[in-house]
């Protein structure tokens, strides 16, 4: 037995085992599902009661449907319990009729593709990419050959029209965005912070430390006397104790709305603010100027320079390295392709499916083999034993099928329930 042959080996039985683990898992939940009706059933039994008579059906019904179900999905394998009923094993008792019908039902419905799998198959290219590509030196050679072709597909394209595409398509993409949840929402973050009484903290200082100036005696003075057309000297004396009257007044209300965080002033910027960011979700007017600002924003000169200067810079990045002996992007496909080649030499999926590619391309060669693909199934399972056939299937559907044991319990439950309730309207 070869190295690769004794992998593909291992990884089968360490798949069949992490099968089995997660199929065990299962089946004790389900079946402790079905103990635990049993004995809410017994607790509900003995409790009695109009309201315990409903939990009884529930776990009567429940009980019912989980061994029903529990019997259906066993019977499906083996005996229940070993006892040997009438139409149970239903699998590897009728082996040989499954095998010959599913080969007839391939043959009849899709020999189309399998002949020409089994054409291929024997040659296994998917395994012979794999093996090729997981030499380093292949896999460095085809990067090299790859990065050749980039440059020459980069020194072909209209940057230019590339240019522009990319600046219309982001553009474009983040013109359709919608800003105002996402700023209503910003904004309700920061009132849920409290941050935006930082801002009105620094007004209340600010302004509070501007009224101790003469800067604000002289301003207030003059307003109040434009204001009143006051020229007389000795009116504008009396003005100026106003003033100093006024700016106490006002130092006072600042000074109290910053120490009482329940102020007037405050709430009544709290309520200005909660009103906003109603505004900014429901206000059309509002949402029309978020999106003249977005708008604005997107046409500005420097943002659609920037823009221009993405694909400039990638295209830059790019002829730099393919400029080297060594390019990055080579080493970075030689990775991928050393990657594709471990996929495809440990992964039999992805060799399956790069054969099925291969076979749509060979159709033609399907009347040439049509009956193989009946004579290879029934040959395979053939070669399995009972216990074989019955094993492989159960570990491929078998933790599928506890959740119908699952949902046999519950939905017999609630039938259950139903159906005591129907009872009790009856009588």
């Amino acid at each position: 037995m070869t190295t690769e042959q004794s992998a593909k080996e291992q990884l089968a039985a360490e798949r069949d085992a992490h099968r089995r683990v997660r199929l065990s898992i299962m089946q004790w939940t389900a079946t402790c599902l079905l103990a635990g009706m049993a004995l809410l059933y017994v607790l509900a039994v003995c409790q009695g009661g109009p309201a315990w008579a409903w939990v009884a059906a529930f776990a009567e019904a429940a009980l019912v449907g989980a061994l029903a179900d529990w019997f259906a999905v066993v019977a499906l394998f083996r005996h229940p319990l070993g006892i040997p009923l009438w139409h149970t094993a239903i699998i590897p008792d009728s082996k040989d009729d499954i095998a010959r019908n599913l080969g007839e039902f391939v043959e009849t419905h899709f020999v189309s593709v399998e002949a020409v799998v089994a054409r291929i198959r024997s040659f296994q290219p998917a395994r012979k990419l794999g093996e090729w590509l997981i030499r380093p030196e292949n896999a460095e050679r085809l990067g090299r050959i790859l990065a050749q072709a980039a440059s020459l597909v980069l020194a072909s394209l209209d940057h230019d029209r590339i240019r522009e595409s990319l600046r219309n398509s982001v553009v474009e993409r983040l013109s359709r965005y919608d800003l105002a949840e996402p700023v209503a929402e910003f904004g309700t973050h920061l009132v849920a912070e409290k941050q935006h009484h930082v801002l009105l903290d620094w007004a209340l200082t600010e302004s509070s430390g501007w009224l101790d100036t003469e800067v604000a005696q002289k301003r207030l003075a003059s307003m109040i006397d434009e204001a009143l057309g006051v020229e007389n000297r000795y009116m504008k004396l009396m003005t100026g104790l106003a003033v100093t009257r006024l700016r106490e007044g006002f130092k006072t209300t600042l000074l109290a709305a910053m120490a009482e965080p329940e102020h007037p002033l405050r709430q009544r910027y709290e309520a200005y603010i909660q009103e906003w960011l109603v505004r900014i979700r429901t206000d059309d007017g509002v949402q029309e100027r978020l999106r003249r600002f977005q708008h604005d924003t997107l046409a500005q000169p420097r943002l659609q320079g920037y823009l221009d200067g993405l694909w400039d810079e990638l295209r830059g990045w790019l002829e730099l390295d393919l400029g080297r002996q060594d390019p990055l992007l080579g080493r970075h496909m030689a990775g991928l392709a050393l990657e594709l080649g471990g996929k495809l030499a440990a992964d039999e999926t992805l060799k399956v499916w790069l054969d099925d590619t291969l076979v749509a391309a060979a159709t033609p060669l399907v009347v040439a083999h049509r009956g193989e693909v009946a004579t290879f199934i029934q040959t395979q399972i053939a070669a399995w034993s009972k216990e074989e056939m019955s094993d492989r299937i159960e570990l491929a559907v078998g933790r599928d099928l506890q959740f119908i044991r699952i949902n046999g319990t519950l939905v017999g439950g609630l039938v259950g329930v139903v159906i005591h309730g129907a009872t009790l309207w009856l009588r």
